[in-house]
């Protein structure tokens, strides 16, 4: 009774002791992890910085080493630094890839695929991308599914895999993120699908479909992100040279705008983009506003576009003398101090930050060390008193498993005897039931095509139209529904032309430009088949379906490309009497 009273005091007393070195180790070791973590996504240069201050990353424990890799990776990614290896980043998946969450394994394959995409390195990076899209499946963080499925966007579309990449956008688009997170992000700036349109005429349509979508969530967002995103948009409209697209969004971002250098800024660049849409007049007047701002770079660009028109239209004189500015401009911003200013100021901010880490972990060190050489003598009692306790209860756990053992033994080898001797009669049985089901199935398969064979008018038919009843008693079978388009896409026709007055010959008379896929989907509609039956039968998504009917309704002319119009115009064309 006593050593139970004293195990349960020792256990207790050193539970209490490894929260306490836990809660101390986690302090002295993590500040710097915790703080890169909490400023990632809103200041990932603090991030960095914060993160910068670990002097030797190499000591952490291998928890720690995973965390610190894939945070500087991604602070120094979002930062705008060169990352020129992967070998960090390789740590983070090491260890991730073992224990880690969901978000922490897409995280890290998300990043190497940054790395490997800036390095040139595409089809590693297309494999790294399609690993963190396993990942993220499961991954709680939105955004991360966002930035996965632009980043597999992005790269195909490059490589031309145009409809897989409007695929990826769209799935980007369907998280509906909320627009604290679009920020976050700055979804404006990674989401580029818009650069397809001019690509691809085939799938012009459904990119305006994907820019509608993006556009309406742009709506929903503050006037400062819109503005952000109007100006993006009106730089990719403007590589693209849409004149006009460009011009319009730069006009809503202009509208958006609250501070005066920003839209001097905005009427630079619209003055740029009415000089190629030949609006000389409009053009003049936006750059005479844009040259009152206070940046000498803005106005340096600005003497430049002035020049370079003038020496277009042949006044040379006037050319030089825009241009003895535009060399002025540049030559009082080159000898400018602020940039030096701001060098000292962020290099006195660092060291202050650097000496107020240092005192908050000099200050702890003292009391840590206690704490330490405490918990290590505890735990060594604690150890050395659990030994003792659970040695003799062990020892007889020990020998009441070999008796059990034994016995569970000689059970086991009693029943295999008996398995071996029925083994061989029961092989017999079984290969006699499965004969007999074949056969059944054989039987039942004739029985239906004698059943409609005689239920016909004329009880010797051709081989013709017996062949095309076994492909309708195949496709709408319950049991074994099976439809080969290249097979039986003619003999299914031949049974709508003889059960249904010609059905698939006016539907080729009334609308001749239908693919055979799709004159699939409304032969199988008319035998009574729904979406999603049609998809398991010909082995493809429901999604497809409903792409092959959007087809389909506009080459019928309906208007919406909606399943119910679909399904009217085939119901009226099943009703007509018309004898085309």
């Amino acid at each position: 009774m006593m050593k139970s009273r004293l195990f349960i005091s020792l256990s207790i007393w050193g539970m209490v002791l490894l929260c306490v070195v836990a809660s101390c180790s986690r302090d002295e070791g993590i500040p710097q992890l915790a703080w890169g973590k909490h400023y990632l996504w809103s200041a990932p240069d603090s991030a960095y910085c914060v993160l910068k201050t670990i002097s030797s990353p190499e000591k952490l424990s291998e928890k720690e080493r995973g965390a610190y890799a894939l945070l500087m990776t991604q602070a120094m990614h979002r930062s705008g630094r060169k990352i020129s290896s992967d070998s960090l980043i390789d740590i983070a998946i090491d260890y991730y890839s073992l224990q880690g969450t969901a978000d922490e394994q897409a995280a890290s394959f998300l990043y190497k695929g940054y790395i490997l995409e800036d390095l040139c390195q595409d089809k590693k990076a297309i494999y790294a991308y399609k690993q963190a899209e396993e990942a993220v499946k499961t991954a709680k963080d939105l955004r991360l599914h966002f930035m996965v499925y632009t980043a597999l966007g992005r790269i195909n579309g490059r490589y031309a895999h145009y409809e897989t990449s409007l695929a990826y956008y769209r799935k980007a688009l369907d998280l509906n993120l909320s627009v604290p997170a679009w920020k976050e992000m700055g979804g404006g700036y990674i989401f580029a699908p818009l650069y397809l349109a001019q690509r691809t005429p085939r799938y012009n349509e459904e990119v305006k479909l994907v820019q509608d979508k993006f556009l309406g969530l742009v709506d929903r967002m503050d006037f400062s992100s819109q503005e952000k995103i109007y100006y993006q948009l009106a730089l990719k409209e403007k590589d693209k040279k849409e004149w006009e697209a460009a011009a319009s969004f730069l006009l809503k971002a202009l509208e958006r705008t609250s501070t005066e250098e920003a839209r001097y800024k905005y009427d630079a660049e619209l003055a740029n983009v009415y000089k190629h849409s030949g609006k000389k007049l409009q053009a003049d007047s936006l750059w005479n506003e844009a040259l009152k701002s206070s940046r000498r770079l803005l106005r340096a660009s600005v003497y430049k576009d002035i020049y370079t028109g003038l020496l277009a239209d042949g006044l040379a004189g006037e050319a030089n003398e825009y241009m003895q500015r535009y060399i002025s401009e540049l030559e009082l911003l080159f000898t400018s101090a602020d940039r030096a200013e701001l060098l000292e100021i962020e290099k006195k901010y660092d060291y202050s930050a650097l000496l107020r880490q240092n005192n908050d972990y000099r200050s702890r060190w003292s009391i840590t060390i206690l704490i330490t050489v405490a918990a290590v003598c505890s735990l060594a009692l604690l150890l050395w008193g659990s030994w003792k306790f659970f040695r003799h209860q062990k020892l007889e756990i020990l020998r009441n498993y070999k008796k059990d053992a034994s016995v569970l033994q000689q059970q086991i080898d009693d029943l295999q005897e008996r398995i071996e001797e029925n083994q061989g009669e029961a092989k017999n049985l079984q290969e006699q039931m499965l004969t007999l089901e074949a056969e059944k199935r054989s039987k039942e398969v004739r029985i239906r095509q004698l059943e409609v064979t005689f239920r016909s008018k004329h009880i010797s038919l051709p081989v013709e139209t017996v062949e095309a009843a076994q492909v309708y008693l195949q496709i709408v079978s319950k049991e074994a529904a099976s439809y080969n388009p290249a097979e039986d896409r003619t003999k299914l026709e031949l049974w709508l032309n003889i059960s249904r007055n010609d059905w698939a010959r006016r539907l080729a008379i009334l609308y001749p430009s239908l693919t055979n896929g799709e004159k699939d989907i409304c032969y199988l509609f008319a035998l009574g088949l729904s979406f999603d039956e049609m998809a398991e039968l010909l082995g493809v998504q429901p999604r497809s379906v409903d792409r092959v009917v959007y087809r389909i309704c506009r080459k019928m002319g309906l208007g919406q490309g909606s399943k119910e119009e679909f399904v009217a115009q085939i119901s009226r064309l099943d009703d007509s009497a018309t004898n085309i």
